[in-house]
Parts: C-alpha cells; structure tokens; sequence
C-alpha cells in the first residue's frame, strides 16, 4: 500500500486531515451493506472536498468498462456501454486524468472518443489497482463552473489504492444470513409471514410484490421476477417483475431461455455470466435482454408439477449468491409454490362459482342482445346496400330507386318537374396518380360534403362510383331552376381542397337531363345525363350542358365507332405507311416516320385523326401501338439487310402517353427490337409533350433508360404542349420536332418566324436537332434552311407510301412526290 503523501492546498482553507479520509473509507467498506452503498458512500465523502456530486465506477472488462454504480444529475438513464469513451481511454493508459471541457470537446471533434452521456464542464478520473491489478475506475465531474484541478487528482490519486481495497472486499462478500438460532428465526418470520400474507385478501397478482419483499429480507433482491406457466404448460408469462435494468418481459412460447433452463432441471441454479455463456454456446439457453453477472432461480414446483419460477440476478458482482443462497431460495420457492397452487385453485373455484350463477342471466341477455343485433345488421345491410361507404352518400341503387319513384310521380302529374345532373370530377386521375389513392378518396370525402351543402332537404345526392356522382333535383319551377344549381356547384367545386397542407384543384362537368315525358326507365335518364357530360367534359369549359337527342346520336356512333375500332385490331385492318424524313441542307434522306392507317371495310383509308383520339380514351391505343412498333422494327429490319445503305438512316415510331404509365414498356421496346433483328440505333420514339403531363419523373426514368439503350427520342408537336421548356431541358432528347400550325404560317406570319427561330436557338444551345414537319411548298423549304433547321418532312418532300412502294422508292423506281 502506498504512502500518503502531502496534498497541494486547493485553498486558503486549512487542508483536511487524509488520515481521516482513508479511515473513513475503512469505515465505509466494512459498514456498507452492498458494492452499490459502498460506491454512493465513496462519492458523498469526496463531495465534501471536491466540487459535484456527479460520478461513477467501472469495473475493468476485456470488452471493455462494465458499469457498476453511477449517479448523474445530468442523465435520467445510465449508459449501456462505456466502450471509447473517457473511462475506457483512462484505463487503456493506466493514468489518472483530469480534463476540462474545451479538451474533452478538441478530443471528440478529432475521433479519439466519444461522447457518453452529457458533455461536463470538468472530469476527472482515476485508475482504481489491487494488488497490482487494474479492477476498475473511478470517475467524478462536475456541470458547475467550479472545476476540478491538479490538488483534487492529487488527493484522488491518494485515496485510490484505499477506495479500491474497498471496493473488492465488497464484491467479495455476500449479504450474511448469521447463524445457529439468530438466521433460523429470520427464515421462519419470513415463511410465517408469507402463509400469512396468503391468506390474506388481496389479489395473486399483488401477493407477488409481498414475496418480493420478504424474500429481499434475506437475499439481495433488486432485480427480480416471477416466471407462471400457462394451464397448457407451453406458454410463459410474467406476472410479477422488478428490475433495474431490464423491462417487463414479454410472455412468450416455451423456448431456450435460463427460466426454461431451470424449469427442465426442475432444481435450484445457480450461473455466473461465464457459465450462462457457456450454456449458450453449447445451445443449452438462449441469452435474452442483458446478462446478468449472477443469476439464481428455484423452481415453483408442487407435488412434482412445475407451475413456474423464482428468480434473482446481480448485474454486477458474479459472487452475488452462493451455496447457502441456493438453497434458501429453493426452499422459499417450495414454500411459495404451495401458496400460489392454492390460491389459484381457490381463485378459480371462486371464478366458476360466479361464473355459473351469472350463466343464466348471461344467456338471457346473450338472447335479448342476438335479437337486438341481428336487427341492427338487419337495419345496417339495408343501409348499407344503399349508401356509398367512402362518402356514406347515397349508391347507385338507391338513386335509381328514386328515379323510378319520380318517373311513377311523373306519369301521374305532368306539371311535376325533376332534372338529374351528372357529374364528373375534373382532374382526378392525375391527382390520384400523383398523391396517392388515400388523398384521392379524402377529396371524394369533401366533394360529396360540398355537395350535399349546395342542395335543398328534398334533393338526392349520390356517388355513382369512382369520380361520378348524380343529383336528383326534384320540384323545380322551371329548367333555368336546375341551370343555376349546376353553376352555383361548378362554382363551390372549382374552390380549392386542403388534404394534407396541399391545396388541390378539382372542378368537375356536369350534364343534365329533365324528366321528360319520353323517360320510361330511370336507365334512360341516366344514360342521357351521362351523354350530357361527356360533352361539357370535351367543351373544356366550367359549364353545364344540356342534354338534346343529337348527342345521344353523337354517342351511338362513338360507341359504333369504338366497337368497329375493336375489329379492326382483331382482324388486322391497320396499315403501316412510311413517310420520309430529309437532312434539309445536304439533300439526304435520314429517315423515315411510321405512320398508322386504317383500312376501313366501308370507309376506305382512314387518317389517325379520325380514330387516335377515341382510341386513347378507351386504352385501345395500347394494342395498336404495340402492333405499329414490331410491324415498323421488322418491316425497316428488312429493308437494312436489303439495302445496306439504310444503315445511317433510321425509323421513327409514335409512342402514345399511356405506355408511360405501364410498368413493362421498357420490355415491350426490347422485345421488338430483339425479335426483328433491329439496331436500337436504327430506332426513334417519339413522344408528345402530354406523356409527360400526369408522371412526368416515371416518363423520364423510362425516356433515360431507352436512351442508354442506343434509342434515340423525338418530342413530337413542340410548342403545342403544356410546359414546353420546362420539360426540354430535363430530358435526354435527341431531337424536336416543330408543329405543322408553325410551319403552315411561316411565309405569311412574323410570329411563328420568330417562334420557329428561338425553337432552333434553343435546341442549339442544348445540344439537339430540329425537325419540321408540314413542310407542303417550296417557299417553306428554302426559308428553313436560310434558318439553319436541320431535317424536314411534308408533302413537298414526300408523302407517307405504304410498305410495297417505299421498296421502289428505295429502288430508285418511283419518287414519293
């Protein structure tokens, strides 16, 4: 034991005696009934002669500083790990330290530590040795500005060797039961006061916590738990737990647990830590939440039937508990385990006995609840078959229900006036795509609040499905009555929605029907509502429109037009033609467009004006497009392996903006080029600016993926669009195409000069070439040039040839003009 040497004065003070001190720390060693007292003893004497009560000891680890007791103002919690820390660099070195903030902060910043707990003002910390072997640390700090200095590790320093002694003289030794008369009377006073305790009233659960405390009266007990199997015997539960460390556990299956363990000895035991590893590495148990350093558990077991487990554990001195220990709390568990056997058989007697006596009057208001059930889900079905679940307005079937009511109304007085509108949200499916189906449906929530607010008591409003909703508007004076209804909720709908902090814009188009005569069927009137719709939905303007017989002829051939359409893609009516594409200055031909016909059994060939649009509402585009792709990548395909020439010049091929919305259009691209045999550099997609409209990033991400492929891509009726510019600098386009509208009035308007002019300057700047088409005269090819456009198609360079004469053309036997 080293020397006590003189301590450097902190202050003017009179310096306090170190003999008292270090006899003081005797004191404390031989008096303190724990390793945990004895640590929180040690801190308070140094208060008394150093700034703070903030500190802690660790106990030397190969994995690194174990924390054993700790006492921090400044943290709620103590730190699992104090590995990199202050502590563990302290104990690498084998020297004290003291540093201040400003050096524990240069030290984070650099990696050398890191920081566990709350940053101090001042820290110091010492190495705590025994008999020439490092056991530990002790550590103080202070959140105050009064810091630590070179007296107070002086002192520190001093009184380690002593507080170490200390230390291991505890951890050695166990609470003490005494002997002979003294420790049998203090068993039996706890096994009297638990029969005691048992027959008391209180509840099982709470008879656990008087356990835990008559058992803390001979062992140490901080950290404890009662383990209760289920009556299958194949489930844990914990009914009663107390731990400083660890929370609650969770019941669970039997599995490979200590508890379980224990419970497949049937016997008390006892485990170190280094024997809980070694059982886990030989899959004996499993380690669940932290490992205790010793850990001790008797079975609750009666007449040879085990009902569960006691257990304790010391996270923090292996020699917690010992032979005497095990068997005490085996004995307590015996003794226990009748109690509890007992009580759960009293409380389950109890439990049936009332159980029974409640059974009658159970059963009778079981039966007088079945029946009110069974006609609340009676009410409920009937509600509900005829409500909408979304809006809880009313369905489909309950406003056909009030249109045959009004239809039977109309037939008996003819003066009684009605009218239904019909109507569809505006932008919808761009504001589903976009936020989300969940946002969606809350915007279906709020119209259908709005519009039940913009209706009289007598009016019915009901959701048809998706974004279509019907109002029956009843007792009307005259028809300008419903006119105004219609504009007073076109105007409450084109307000904004809030979901989310997003403000949405909606707006919807209505058409409306009045209850005529004619109407036989509330089918009718529905279906003329409908037609009246879908014409204010094509006018593009926020106005009602009524319904008149020629758009129910309008709608016959649209739907004759669309079930013709669906033929045509059956049996093969569509055509290719090819229209070629010329490098303006050098008089080359690059390239050619392909381009769509019909070939209609009456009608003869039709242009895609007349059905491209119809098609793409019906999703009938898909198809077609698929078919146009293989029909262009084999045709040209051949025609390269037959005119070798046609290896520089490539094929142009229109995409519509529904395959940017399929999660397979990549494939789809591949596919042809891999079936024909054709050069992804041979091949062009063309896009329109609204591709891009409702999932601009999704058309992006396929746009860069065709075009790491070797395709390049074409915009196609630029400066038609919606946003232009905000699109062209973002994607990887290799060429644009100018809209025919400019090129028709280039020799007779200053304005689409200039237009066509900034388009070129434009995609100059970006790196990309400029097409236009619609050239139909002399005058417009000799202009483009002057301006520098690169490639040009039109009439007046040659029309689109079906596939039989592009070979003659290619031949060099016909020209295409």
């Amino acid at each position: 034991m080293p020397t006590p040497k003189a301590v450097p004065q902190r202050s003017h003070e009179a310096e306090p005696d170190l003999g008292t001190m270090l006899f003081q720390i005797a004191q404390l060693a031989a008096q303190a009934s724990a390793p945990h007292a004895y640590c929180q003893a040690i801190i308070d004497l140094l208060a008394t002669r150093m700034p703070g009560k903030n500190g802690f000891v660790a106990l030397a680890d190969e994995d690194g500083p174990r924390l054993l007791w700790a006492q921090d103002r400044r943290v709620s919690a103590p730190p699992e790990s104090l590995r990199h820390g202050l502590t563990d660099l302290l104990l690498k070195r084998g020297r004290s330290m003291f540093l201040h903030q400003v050096e524990i902060s240069s030290m984070l910043s650099r990696g050398q530590i890191r920081l566990i707990g709350a940053l101090p003002d001042s820290w110091m910390g010492v190495v705590l040795k025994h008999e020439d072997k490092v056991i530990g640390a002790l550590v103080v700090q202070s959140y105050e500005k009064e810091r630590y200095c070179a007296a107070d590790l002086n002192l520190l320093d001093q009184l380690a060797p002593y507080i170490a002694q200390g230390l291991t003289q505890q951890l050695r030794q166990r609470p003490c039961l005494g002997q002979g008369p003294e420790r049998s009377d203090r068993i039996l006073s706890v096994l009297y006061r638990i029969t005691e305790l048992s027959q008391s009233n209180a509840p099982l659960l709470e008879l656990y916590g008087g356990f835990h405390q008559l058992i803390g009266e001979l062992l140490m007990a901080d950290n404890f738990y009662v383990a209760l199997l289920d009556d299958s015997g194949k489930q844990l539960h914990f009914p009663y737990s107390c731990d400083d460390h660890s929370p609650v556990p969770e019941a669970r299956p039997l599995g490979r647990g200590a508890t379980e363990y224990l419970l497949k000895l049937n016997a008390p035991v006892l485990l170190n830590y280094q024997q809980m590893l070694t059982l886990a590495d030989e899959g004996e148990i499993e380690l669940l939440g932290r490992t205790s350093q010793c850990w001790l558990g008797a079975p609750l077991s009666h007449d040879g039937v085990a009902l569960g487990a006691l257990v304790l554990q010391d996270y923090n001195n292996p020699i917690a508990y010992g032979e005497e220990e095990l068997k005490l709390i085996g004995y307590l568990a015996h003794h226990i385990a009748g109690v509890i056997r007992w009580r759960r058989a009293a409380e389950r007697l109890t439990n049936n006995q009332q159980a029974l006596e409640q059974a009658v009057l159970h059963r009778t208001q079981a039966l007088e609840h079945e029946i009110n059930e069974r006609r609340r889900i009676e009410s409920q079905l009937r509600h509900d078959a005829l409500h909408d679940e979304l809006t809880t307005l009313p369905n489909r079937s309950m406003i056909m229900q009030r249109l045959h009511q009004v239809l039977s109304i109309k037939a008996r007085d003819p003066n009684f006036h009605y009218a239904l509108l019909f109507l569809d949200l505006n932008r919808f499916k761009v504001i589903n795509d976009s936020l989300g189906h969940l946002t969606g449906d809350r915007l279906l929530a709020q119209v259908a609040h709005r519009l039940s607010g913009c209706v009289r008591g007598s009016d019915t409003v009901a959701r048809l499905g998706g974004d279509e909703f019907a109002i029956l508007l009843e007792h009307l004076s005259c028809d300008n009555d419903a006119l105004q209804s219609a504009e007073r909720i076109q105007a409450v709908l084109a307000k904004p929605f809030y979901i989310d902090g997003e403000e949405i814009y909606s707006g919807t188009s209505i058409g409306i029907a009045f209850g005529l005569s004619q109407y036989q069927s509330p089918v009718e009137l529905l279906r003329d509502a409908d037609v009246a719709m879908y014409r204010a939905k094509q006018a593009h303007r926020a106005a009602p429109v009524v319904f008149d017989n020629s758009m129910r002829e309008a709608a016959q051939h649209r739907m004759k037009l669309e079930n013709e359409l669906q033929r045509a893609l059956e049996l093969n009516q569509f055509e290719v033609h090819y229209q070629p594409v010329w490098n303006l200055a050098s008089e080359q031909l690059v390239g050619f467009e392909a381009l769509v016909r019909w070939r209609h059994p009456e009608r003869g060939l039709l242009l895609p004006g007349e059905f491209i649009e119809l098609m793409e509402e019906t999703h009938q585009i898909l198809p077609l497009d698929r078919w146009v792709l293989n029909q262009a990548c084999q045709q040209f395909a051949q025609w390269q392996r037959k005119y070798p020439r046609l290896a520089r010049v490539g094929v142009s091929v229109n995409l519509s903006s529904e395959w940017f919305n399929r999660a397979d259009s990549l494939d789809v691209v591949m596919q042809s080029l891999k079936q024909s045999g054709l050069s992804a550099r041979s091949l062009l997609i063309e896009i329109t600016e609204r591709s891009l409209l409702h999932q601009p990033d999704q058309a992006a991400s396929v746009l860069r993926q065709l075009r790491r492929l070797g395709i390049k891509l074409m915009m196609d009726d630029f400066g038609t669009g919606y946003s232009s510019l905000s699109y062209l600098h973002r994607l990887p386009l290799d060429v644009v195409k100018v809209d025919r509208s400019f090129i028709s009035r280039l020799h007779e308007d200053q304005r689409a000069e200039a237009v066509i002019s900034a388009i070129l300057n434009l995609a100059s700047a970006l790196g990309m070439k400029v097409n236009a088409e619609g050239i139909d005269n002399p005058k417009q090819v000799a202009m483009l040039k002057q301006m520098g456009c690169q490639y040009g198609q039109g009439y007046q360079l040659g029309r689109p040839l079906p596939a039989e004469r592009v070979s003659d053309f290619l031949a060099g036997k016909s020209h295409t003009r």
